[in-house]
């Protein structure tokens, strides 16, 4: 952020000292995209960390880390036979804003933002020959997040070249509303229900693991933006900037299934939601033929 308001009193200062370039004042509409390579902030919890819980699971955590499922295929197979990593969630972020330019110099914008998953988050671990009656099955722990958001950015624009070019720079408000969710499920006995040490004891088998938790939020958070753009035909212009949202919060979720609060010993549990970005977002700008 302060490198941000350094940017912006640069901006500021070439704006009221620089060239009498014309930026094209009114109001334009831009279709930016950006891939984001975390979604959540979830990747270290998938592919590293993995939850304890209340340390009942077949193999300590209730929640299996990437890195845990592979180091026990790799050093005794007779656990775990095979293992699909999930690696952190990953999506398309997409974003459609309305942006008035006015004064020469300055700029206001509103959009509409929608994150959606497309890939990763899907791990599955293949149960070795020592469970005896359920190896061969499947402990699957599948991740999911979504989010959309109103940002309200107001900032400095630089125009070059009679507004060819501009640099602009800008700060403004979010309103946010996101999730991540996850879903488990295991056969019975992976979960040590009477917690006693043993996992696949007789009441053990009571109950296989079928949960789904879900933490939600929203809110109103933080927004800010570098960027460029350029003109390539006549009122239409492509830009690059680096595009970030400051969004998080704490939810909760009720665990529904014995298996799922024998995980964790609670029968609801809390969790935060980081739903900060900061992507590289690539668009088109096109000028609208409207006077104000």
């Amino acid at each position: 952020m302060k490198k941000l308001l350094v940017v912006m009193m640069a901006m500021a200062v070439a704006v009221s000292f620089g060239s009498m370039a014309m930026a094209k004042d009114g109001l334009s509409v831009d279709l930016g995209f950006a891939w984001n390579f975390n979604g959540a902030d979830m990747g270290k919890t998938i592919a590293k960390d993995g939850e304890e819980g209340a340390g009942t699971g077949a193999f300590g955590d209730v929640i299996l880390s990437d890195q845990t499922m592979l180091s026990i295929k790799k050093s005794a197979p007779v656990y775990i036979s095979k293992v699909k990593e999930g690696g952190s969630m990953q999506g398309l972020n997409t974003a459609l804003r309305l942006r008035y330019d006015f004064l020469n110099s300055f700029f206001a914008r509103l959009g509409f933002v929608y994150d959606m998953q497309l890939t990763g988050g899907e791990q599955e671990a293949t149960l070795g020959a020592f469970f005896g009656p359920v190896a061969g099955q499947k402990v699957k722990q599948t991740w999911t997040y979504g989010m959309w958001a109103i940002p309200l950015t107001v900032g400095i624009n630089v125009p070059v070249n009679d507004g060819k070019l501009n640099i602009y720079a800008g700060l403004g408000l979010t309103y946010y509303s996101g999730y991540w969710q996850l879903e488990a499920k295991a056969p019975a006995g992976y979960i040590d229900l009477d917690d006693d040490g043993d996992t696949f004891d007789g009441p053990d088998f009571a109950s296989a693991v079928n949960e789904k938790a879900k933490f939600e939020v929203s809110g109103i958070g933080f927004n800010w933006t570098v960027g460029t753009s350029a003109e390539v035909y006549q009122d239409v212009a492509l830009f690059i900037e680096l595009d970030a949202t400051v969004a998080a919060g704490m939810a909760d979720a009720k665990l529904k299934s014995p298996a799922g609060q024998a995980a964790f010993g609670l029968s609801t549990i809390a969790y935060p939601v980081n739903l900060s970005t900061q992507l590289v977002r690539f668009g088109v700008n096109y000028k609208l033929p409207v006077q104000l």
